[in-house]
């Protein structure tokens, strides 16, 4: 579904990834694991056509996408929960994911929007709430749901968990097992590695714009250095 290969970012002097390469297959979470500043984010940027690349190809189902502008990757079936959620805290929860679908027809985006509701219910509670007096799980189920209700073929998440109480960190995950059994594939941007692990099928390390690690969630889960490093054991 998604491919990079040798990604090459940098900001001036600075290298933020240095040959960067990964794969995510279709049907399956992989997750992309790191410290604040490994180059994390920057790759997501990278692949929704956000920050200029100086080296390296990306994939999506096949095709090359890099230099094209983000609305038109969006098109093609990828879409991306940014980090902090950055939702429209002045609209309401239903005009927020209407948001999400600017571009669909507004009969099919009707039809999505009943889909999301059943599958946070919560927001259907509040669909006529502004989205800013939303508590954080809250918020973080309504930009899930934003980029749900552009039919995603890919969906990049970035930090699901910051900033959430643990009791929400595991709501969020569990959220996350659900659309993937909806055969949603996805790549999962986090610091929570233990977290992240326990449900994706593949995993890599990033160190300072380098994959360092990389295999299996269950057996980087079990690896001496992961646990080191970010398991704290």
């Amino acid at each position: 579904m998604l491919e990079i290969l040798n990604l090459k970012v940098s900001y001036g002097a600075i290298k933020a990834l240095d040959g960067v390469s990964l794969r995510v297959d279709r049907g399956e979470i992989a997750a992309l694991l790191g410290a604040n500043g490994s180059g994390k984010t920057t790759a997501l940027r990278a692949v929704t056509g956000q920050a200029a690349i100086q080296e390296g190809r990306i994939l999506f189902a096949g095709r090359e996408i890099q230099g094209l502008p983000p609305h038109e990757i969006i098109r093609r079936g990828l879409a991306v929960v940014p980090e902090g959620r950055r939702i429209f805290a002045n609209l309401t929860v239903a005009e927020n994911l209407l948001m999400g679908a600017y571009w669909r027809r507004e009969k099919d985006a009707a039809r999505d929007m009943k889909e999301i509701f059943k599958t946070f219910p919560r927001l259907a509670e509040r669909r006529g709430q502004r989205a800013g007096t939303l508590s954080g799980g809250e918020q973080q189920m309504l930009a899930l749901g934003r980029a749900l209700m552009s039919r995603p073929r890919l969906l990049l998440l970035d930090e699901p968990s910051l900033g959430l109480a643990p009791l929400l960190v595991r709501e969020v995950f569990h959220i996350i097992k659900k659309l993937h059994e909806r055969e949603v594939t996805i790549l999962l941007v986090e610091q929570n590695a233990a977290a992240a692990l326990e449900i994706a099928h593949y995993g890599y390390v990033l160190e300072t714009g380098r994959i360092v690690l990389e295999g299996k969630g269950n057996d980087l889960l079990e690896h001496p250095r992961l646990k080191d490093a970010y398991l704290g054991e």
